[in-house]
């Protein structure tokens, strides 16, 4: 015969009505052990479990409310002291609470026990008192269970009749099979009510939390038939036992899910743009605390791409943002970003990347004044065309101090008005001066599109190339007529993929039979297909003005994908023969000259490619000179990208030069070196004097130990990996002290690479060492100096 509950065949009880037998453990009795010199009761489990003594040590003090001990044992056979005061504010015990002391001996925990002066004295001393036996009822839990799941609402006297036990005892049973999940249901003491709620019952509930998201009290009231006090700790029972995250109205009248309440902020907020937190909450009933947590939440996972307003009282979309930033630059045309913000109800900085985030786009055409301020494109014409009809001349820095925004901002917009026909007139660019003929009276007014004229006997001619990591653009303007041509303008019509510094250029008058030439430098920003035209303005003789279409041009600009690959210097100088080549040089009298070359390196490095060779020297004077030459292959075509960086201190120089076989990839892979060697130089001109020679030791480390990986990989001479790998160490003992343990190491390499002649190259099996040592050492280096 087995326990209903466990299988075990120790039968401590049998049920003559239903026959179901019981283990100790699990019959449900009220037969006490009473210990009456400390006045403590165990039940009928406990005290078989302390062979009917009482375990309680004496001498001893709980340090939360400082009543006396009790030594316990834990199923594993562990030993741990517990508080015998049933109100110890936390419940002490030492195997849960500090300091945490559990032991498998009696007396390594009476050690630690008066170590942390649990006990005085120095060992345990239990009471050992023999229990007093209180007899009690033995109750069947199986007959207990079934006449709880009789029915829905069981009344305590029903229950205490029928096993003739008492309140205390019943509710007693009824906690401890609900914690062991053999019953489901809620104990209303107050009424005296036992509320059984079966497996089926709570899947309906719970399909409710799940598919509906939210939970009427007074409806889960009806549906259980209990009062909406007992319904609510139903709900409180449920969300805590599946944990179900959400919250209760104000009111406590409806219960919401997370979920549910997510999913209606996201849609309220998407719909809105703009909200208060008070409103959101109203819609609920919730806390407007509560609120704007959620609110946080959803901003982090970014289902809601929007910012708080209003000091935390609203919240606003990134969308909503923009279109109160469009529609007051609408208005107002020139503003400050403190005006907006203020407006917006938003950070002066999220007003400012919202802006330039529209002006990135194209969505406001616009530019930040010299004053602060910003000023949309439209606004700035309008007062351009006022400055031009009252003056008719004026020099493009009197219009630049006036409107507060740069001279190459004036000659750009100037240059688009005039395009239009708004201004009739022309740019002195000798003199820096605006002329204008006459100003239209109704700027406002759309006019009619007039079909551009086919020029007559005026032809244009363009082309390009490419010249140090620039866009070399021509026009030429053929004048086949037999009449001069005057006030010629030649407007470029640019993609944003491409910086120029002016988009106009004005040619005074082309004689007959003659033609002129103007050229566009245009610095690629990003790679790709683009096309590039324009319009070309001029009179004719009679004063007719009239417009020849630019034809546009197809330009590619290839930013290679390149991989490292492994070359000798001599084949790299054998290949710079037949390549095509480019090159761009810097000033760099502010820089120290170490540091430009590092900043070089280290953009350079940004790219897959392998270092050929590096030289740090001297020149004839005693002035620093570097150079360095770097190979990879082209992925798409397979060429080679040889690349070469030469600083001299003597003349205050940096070039970086490229070698490749497409001269489109040549400008893209130049233009991008230029673009990230900028920020490299940025960068080191934040660099504090103080701390520049260890800045310089630490990228010359970082450089020398890929150079010599590079090196090994190479099968490049012994000796020049040991010059390398000689000035790592030095520079390592000075960065980081000469304790490290890789020191030990890179001597050992020294001293192995000094077995070498002049001429030998590494060997194999020690290139394939060196390799990933080399990657050790970045990894310690790393973490010693915290890069």
């Amino acid at each position: 015969m087995n326990c209903l509950f466990c299988e075990s065949q120790n039968i401590d009880y049998t049920c003559e009505k239903c026959k179901s037998s019981f283990c100790i453990n699990h019959i449900a009795t009220t037969e006490i052990h009473q210990c009456r010199k400390h006045n403590l009761i165990y039940s009928k489990v406990k005290a078989a479990e302390r062979n009917y003594k009482c375990t309680v040590v004496e001498n001893s003090s709980c340090p939360v409310c400082n009543h006396i001990l009790r030594l316990e044992r834990l199923s594993s056979g562990q030993y741990y002291l517990e508080c015998t005061n049933p109100k110890c504010p936390e419940t002490w015990n030492s195997y849960l609470k500090t300091p945490g002391l559990f032991f498998p001996t009696r007396e390594k925990l009476a050690r630690e026990a008066v170590r942390y002066k649990l006990v005085r004295g120095n060992r345990l001393t239990l009471c050992n008192k023999k229990l007093k036996n209180i007899v009690g009822k033995e109750v069947c839990p199986n007959c207990f269970m079934d006449l709880l799941k009789r029915a829905s609402l069981t009344n305590f006297s029903t229950i205490m009749n029928s096993f003739n036990i008492s309140a205390q005892h019943m509710i007693k049973f009824i906690k401890r099979y609900i914690e062991e999940e053999r019953i489901y249901g809620i104990i209303d003491q107050k009424n005296q009510l036992f509320y059984y709620i079966s497996n089926e019952i709570r899947e309906q509930i719970l399909n409710k939390f799940h598919d509906k998201g939210i939970i009427k009290v007074d409806d889960l009231g009806i549906m259980l038939d209990m009062s909406s006090d007992v319904a609510i700790k139903v709900i409180y029972k449920l969300i805590n036992r599946f944990q179900i995250k959400g919250s209760f109205s104000l009111d406590k009248k409806i219960y919401f899910t997370q979920k549910y309440i997510m999913d209606n902020l996201i849609k309220e907020i998407k719909i809105k743009g703009r909200i208060s937190l008070k409103d959101l909450a109203n819609n609920f009933n919730i806390p407007k605390e509560l609120t704007k947590s959620f609110c946080v939440n959803l901003m982090r996972a970014k289902a809601v791409n929007g910012f708080f307003a209003d000091r935390g009282n609203e919240i606003i979309t990134t969308g909503q943002i923009y279109k109160e930033i469009k529609k007051y630059s609408k208005d107002t045309g020139l503003f400050e970003l403190s005006k907006l913000a203020t407006k917006l109800k938003i950070a002066i900085e999220l007003a400012r990347k919202s802006l330039h985030e529209l002006i990135k786009t194209g969505s406001i055409k616009g530019l930040f004044t010299q004053r602060r301020e910003f000023m949309t494109n439209r606004h700035l014409e309008k007062r351009i065309q006022e400055f031009a009809k009252a003056y008719r001349t004026m020099p493009l820095r009197e219009l630049s101090n006036r409107l507060g925004v740069t001279e190459s901002s004036i000659e750009e917009n100037l240059a688009q008005i005039i395009s239009r026909g708004d201004i009739d007139g022309y740019i002195d660019m000798q003199k820096r001066l605006f002329v204008a003929y006459s100003v239209s009276s109704r700027p406002d007014i759309i006019k009619p599109v007039k079909q551009p004229s086919n020029g007559g006997k005026i032809e244009v001619v363009r082309d390009y190339d490419f010249v140090g990591g620039q866009l070399h653009f021509k026009v030429a303007v053929r004048n086949k007529s037999k009449m001069a041509i005057n006030s010629v303008k030649i407007i470029l019509d640019v993609p944003n993929s491409y910086k120029v510094k002016s988009l106009l250029i004005t040619v005074p008058f082309i004689e007959a039979k003659n033609s002129r030439g103007v050229d566009f430098y245009l610095e690629p920003k990003e790679c790709g297909i683009s096309n590039i035209s324009g319009t070309v303005i001029y009179k004719t003789a009679d004063g007719l003005k009239k417009t020849v279409h630019i034809r546009k041009k197809e330009v590619q600009i290839i930013c290679p994908l390149v991989v490292s690959c492994l070359s000798t210097i001599e084949d790299v100088q054998i290949a710079i023969q037949d390549l095509p080549n480019d090159a761009r040089a810097f000033l760099i009298a502010d820089l120290d000259p170490r540091l430009a070359y590092r900043a070089a390196i280290r953009t350079i490095k940004r790219f897959e490619v392998s270092t050929v060779t590096s030289h740090e020297s001297q020149d004839a004077k005693g002035l620093y000179e570097a150079e360095s030459w770097y190979c990879s292959e082209e992925k798409v075509h397979g060429g080679r990208v040889i690349t070469r960086v030469y600083v001299s201190e003597g003349s205050q120089s940096l070039e970086v030069r490229v070698w490749t076989s497409h001269t489109g990839q040549l400008t893209g892979f130049l233009a991008k070196i230029i673009e990230l060697l900028f920020e490299e130089i940025n960068l080191i001109r934040k660099i504090k004097s103080d701390e520049r020679e260890k800045t310089i030791d630490i990228m010359a480390i970082t450089q020398n130990l890929a150079e010599i990986s590079d090196y090994a990989m190479l099968r490049w001479k012994a000796q020049n990996i040991r010059n390398k790998l000689h000035d790592t160490f030095i520079r390592v003992r000075r960065v980081i002290g000469e304790k490290e343990a890789i020191l030990g190491r890179m001597e050992f390499w020294l001293t192995e690479l000094n077995k070498y002649g002049k001429d030998d190259k590494i060997s194999d099996e020690q290139a394939d060492k060196l390799v990933n040592d080399v990657e050790n050492f970045k990894n310690v280096i790393a973490r010693a100096i915290k890069i």
